[in-house]
């Protein structure tokens, strides 16, 4: 398996959605709605998107934030979004993203990496745990009704 990371472009926008409907669930996702948002995170210097090449296929990726959180000193990262093809998975390719993030980090003197996850997802649970992270918190979610 010859696996790369390398920053996201529009020709990956497929993939990306491809993942997020297969391998996160959401089902219901609109790529032409999904591709005007991506391309919005493309071009906002705080958002970084990752994927995971396995020769010429996308195979992984991770979505990232860079901000200010108003207790801490440094700033913060928070992975928005993780995935892994199915085939792919239990072979390193999402430990490999989060070295890909941490070294990000180190590199821009960030010191606190955040992320969510649903609460149903018990093996991503055990997947963050396995690699250092700290359950610290419950996430609270409302829709507003417009």
């Amino acid at each position: 398996m010859n696996v790369s990371i390398r920053e996201a472009h529009e020709g990956d926008f497929s993939a990306i959605g491809n993942l997020i409907k297969d391998e996160l669930g959401y089902n219901d996702l609109g790529f032409r709605e999904l591709f005007d948002r991506l391309r919005v995170i493309e071009a906002d210097n705080r958002y970084m998107t990752y994927v995971t090449v396995n020769d010429t296929q996308v195979v992984g990726f991770i979505g990232l934030m860079r901000y200010i959180a108003y207790e801490r000193d440094s700033e913060c990262l928070r992975i928005l979004a993780m995935a892994v093809s199915q085939e792919h998975q239990n072979k390193g390719i999402g430990s490999m993203l989060l070295r890909k993030v941490e070294q990000f980090a180190i590199e821009n003197d960030i010191a606190h990496v955040m992320v969510t996850s649903s609460l149903k997802r018990f093996d991503a649970h055990a997947f963050y745990e396995n690699n250092d992270y700290v359950k610290r918190s419950y996430g609270f979610f409302k829709i507003i009704d417009k």
